[in-house]
């Protein structure tokens, strides 16, 4: 039984001997050379975990003879090589059993002497770097015995979740620490180049705030990440004593890059000028690398595998936006391309490298090393040239903004001149009037403030046209403001024209005279500057005498405060028109005027509320004045506070104050019940109502008249309503409709004040009007006025003509009575016959008047 055991353990021993001296040629290591090469003298075997006895029992080994690194790529089972020494004496320094790839995770070393277990020495990577306190190489070294020699038999078990490649080689101390000084200046300057690119882009990012450097420190720091796994230099001197560490970091790392490298091409090149399509293929790809750092923690063996293809396929999308970018006319973007293409083609060398589809060697160890460099220095070019470009369109754009601040600034100007002045005479406004009319109350001057207002300029704007109007309004104010410069005395409000008027607005006009100047009264000299001055129509040159209404206020007299002196000016100029005067100097009566008619205003809508406006009649009499044939209704306002109240201030007041529609509305309803109590009086005559353009103007007052008209059963050829000449030339077309609206319900229209207009024979053609009532100016005179008869009896033939009826107004005595007869006047009304009466009153004289008409028929 012993017999059988020695034998047993001697051919065990045997055929462990011819296997590890069968499967590859040894090497003879001598002590002069300081590295030796085992690449092309190992046999590997690839294979699940197994303890050193049965590698060493079973299995078949694969032998290499080829000076290649052995790369076997990503793979997560161990590979065992072997290798046979023959050491003909001890080596006199330390060697080492060098594997040249940072990446490799786990390394065994076993050495056996003869190829009999056990073996007599074990040493693996995790125990060479724990004890250590500083690092002696970036790769994995394995040390030898120093006291070894004779054959021997190197066994090693090497394993890496990344690709793996077992590079094998013995290297010397001397050729150690060699390699380890070259390879930590190398790294040194490359890292160097990288902190100095971070630091530099750090400060500018801080500096201008643009999120491109920010992106790209954090893209250097993810490439210095990915840099310290690959080259060993973090496994030595940042997490020395854990190499499974860097499983982790490198995919995470990959990952990194790729996201930082989205984020910065995004922010780098002018998104405005790609297409969105790319934008959206970006965006997806930022996603999956964020997903991919995720994932690389859960599952970092495949996460490396992922992060690879993703990094790939990150660097393709960003040089294709970098194409695209240069394309769409980004100067920068020819950096940026050539950046990527260089990091892509030392990455695309070192992933090949990885994947074994290149031999491994300097070039593909080094690859990324250069590429990264290189990328770095390039996008720091494309980052400086950036600069540049941005430099050069901020210069622009300020240059463009100091041309755009210099037009609004020429348009600030240009709306504070048009601001400060009327946009049809080019003169000053009211405002510059203002301001120097402040200037001069505040230096204690003693300044007349001086309003005019033409009433004819927006008369002639609404009948011939606002074109026409502001041609003869300009002519007006260039002759006003030329005869202001003349005479002196006026202040100069600008002196670029030079400028005396101001325009407060289109009708009006303004200027300020310095009273100390004048050598005579206030008054005259006004009216010599205003007087009537002459314009023409710019078609058929026909003169035309503007009439005005000119207020003056005195400063301080009548007010140290521009607002008191424009209130009291605008008093003055109101009290002007109303007393029909040119020129009207403020007075604390114009005051009490103004007072009283604010009180009337106000008291207005209750006196009609309350019926305090009566409707009076004046009789209409036939040609000869012996028969009543019609009424005019008139309105009176007897006033328990203020008396009687002057129906032309009534209306005026009406009108300025909105409240005609009102007035016009009552007027017309106490109408309809005066002519049913006539006919209920046997009265069938004529009754005349007066319109104002207000209610011919307005879309809703004629259609409810003449609604009201058939409640109260009025017969239609029984009413007359008037219209004043004036009142027509006021937006004709509407004034028109509503004058056919009328006409075509049967009513009579009549014409009011003929002849004291300018413009109504233009338009009589179109009007439907019935009658004309012939003005008491002309019909006062003409008895004793040769001109006032002839435009008595020119009107008269013209209605004639025109199959109108005639009335004549204001007839006083029996010789214009008898005159107007023979012209063939066809109704009269005046004082001759009776002053305007109150319904009652009208009724009794009209039924009086009907048994003297009779009676004296019977004599």
């Amino acid at each position: 039984m012993v017999n059988l055991c020695r034998w047993t353990t001697t051919l065990m021993a045997a055929l462990l001997l011819c296997a590890l001296s069968a499967s590859a040629a040894g090497l003879t290591v001598l002590g002069g050379t300081g590295q030796y090469s085992l690449n092309d003298r190992i046999a590997y075997r690839l294979g699940p975990g197994q303890p050193l006895e049965q590698v060493v029992q079973q299995g078949t080994w694969q032998e290499k003879s080829d000076d290649s690194v052995l790369n076997l790529g990503f793979t997560d089972q161990p590979v065992w090589i072997k290798a046979s020494l023959d050491i003909p004496q001890p080596l006199d320094q330390p060697w080492y059993l060098v594997i040249p790839y940072p990446l490799l995770e786990e390394a065994d070393l076993y050495i056996l002497r003869d190829g009999q277990l056990p073996p007599i020495y074990h040493i693996s990577r995790q125990q060479t770097l724990n004890p250590r306190g500083q690092a002696q190489s970036y790769q994995v070294a394995l040390p030898l015995p120093q006291d070894l020699s004779g054959p021997v038999s190197l066994l090693l078990r090497a394993q890496s979740a990344t690709s793996l490649q077992v590079p094998v080689e013995l290297w010397s101390k001397e050729r150690l620490t060699n390699d380890f000084s070259r390879e930590s200046l190398y790294w040194g300057i490359y890292f160097g180049i990288l902190v100095a690119m971070a630091t530099y882009n750090l400060f500018l990012f801080l500096s201008i705030r643009d999120p491109a450097y920010g992106y790209y420190v954090l893209y250097i720091g993810s490439i210095s990440l990915l840099m310290l796994c690959i080259s060993g230099v973090g496994s030595a001197w940042i997490w020395s004593g854990q190499p499974l560490l860097t499983r982790y970091a490198l995919p995470t790392s990959t990952a990194l890059v790729s996201l930082f490298a989205l984020m910065f091409a995004r922010s780098f090149l002018k998104w405005q000028e790609i297409s969105g399509g790319w934008e959206r293929v970006l965006n997806i790809a930022a996603g999956l690398a964020g997903v991919l750092i995720v994932y690389t923690w859960i599952d970092p063996i495949h996460g490396a595998l992922l992060a690879g293809l993703l990094g790939t396929l990150v660097i393709v999308l960003v040089i294709s936006v970098g194409l695209a970018a240069l394309t769409a006319g980004v100067a920068s973007a020819r950096y940026f391309v050539m950046a990527w293409t260089a990091f892509a083609l030392g990455a695309s060398l070192y992933l090949m490298n990885v994947f074994n589809l290149l031999p491994v060697n300097l070039l593909t160890n080094h690859a990324m090393q250069a590429g990264s460099a290189a990328e770095v220095l390039l996008l720091s070019f494309a980052l400086a040239h950036r600069i540049k470009d941005e430099r050069a369109r901020k210069l622009a754009a300020l240059h463009s903004q100091q041309m755009a601040e210099r037009q609004v600034r020429d348009l600030e100007m240009q709306s504070l001149d048009q601001a400060m002045h009327d946009s049809a005479t080019k003169l000053p406004n009211g405002t510059l009037l203002n301001q120097q009319l402040q200037t001069v109350i505040s230096q204690g001057q003693r300044v007349a403030l001086a309003l005019v207002h033409y009433p004819q300029v927006k008369d002639i704007a609404s009948s011939m046209g606002h074109n026409l109007a502001e041609d003869m309004f300009c002519q007006l104010m260039k002759k006003l403001n030329h005869t202001l410069a003349m005479l002196g005395g006026g202040i100069c409000l600008e002196t670029k024209q030079p400028a005396y008027i101001a325009i407060p607005e289109f009708g009006s006009a303004a200027f300020l005279i310095d009273v100390n100047q004048l050598q005579g009264a206030l008054p005259p000299f006004i009216e010599q500057v205003v007087g009537h001055h002459e314009v023409s129509f710019r078609s058929v040159r026909l003169p035309v005498l503007m009439n005005l209404h000119c207020g003056v206020a005195v400063a301080p007299d009548h007010g140290e405060s521009t607002e008191i002196l424009y209130q009291h000016a605008s008093a003055a100029r109101d009290r002007s028109e109303s007393r029909k005067v040119p020129v009207q100097v403020y007075s604390e009566e114009i005051s009490d005027f103004a007072r009283r008619r604010l009180d009337l205003l106000t008291a207005l809508p209750q006196a009609i509320e309350d019926g305090e406006i009566e409707l009076y009649l004046q009789p209409q009499m036939n040609s000869i004045g012996l028969e009543l044939v019609g009424a005019e209704v008139l309105l009176r306002w007897h006033s328990s506070r203020f008396g009687p109240v002057p129906t032309w201030e009534v209306i005026e007041i009406a009108e300025n104050a909105g409240l005609m529609d009102l007035l016009s509305r009552y007027v017309i309803a106490q109408a309809w019940k005066t002519m049913h109590l006539l006919r209920e009086r046997n009265l069938d005559i004529t009754c005349s109502i007066n319109l104002s353009v207000q209610n011919l103007t307005d879309s809703h007052f004629v259609p409810d008249a003449l609604a009201s008209i058939k409640e109260h059963a009025i017969p239609v050829d029984r009413v007359i309503f008037e219209m004043t000449e004036t009142a027509m030339m006021h937006n004709m077309e509407s004034v028109i409709d509503s004058l056919l609206l009328i006409a075509n319900h049967g009513c009579r229209i009549a014409l009011d004040d003929f002849g004291t207009g300018y413009s109504s024979l233009a338009y009589l053609s179109r009007l439907p009007i019935h009658e004309l009532k012939i003005d008491r100016s002309f019909i006062n005179k003409m008895t004793s006025s040769r001109n006032d008869l002839e435009i008595v009896k020119n009107t008269l033939k013209l209605a004639r003509t025109l199959n109108l009826e005639t009335v004549a107004e204001g007839v006083e005595d029996a010789a214009t009575l008898e005159r107007l007869s023979e012209l063939g006047c066809h109704r009269v009304q005046g004082y001759l016959f009776a002053k305007p009466m109150p319904v009652d009153e009208f009724c009794r004289w009209a039924l009086q008047h009907t048994v003297d008409e009779k009676a004296g028929k019977g004599q």
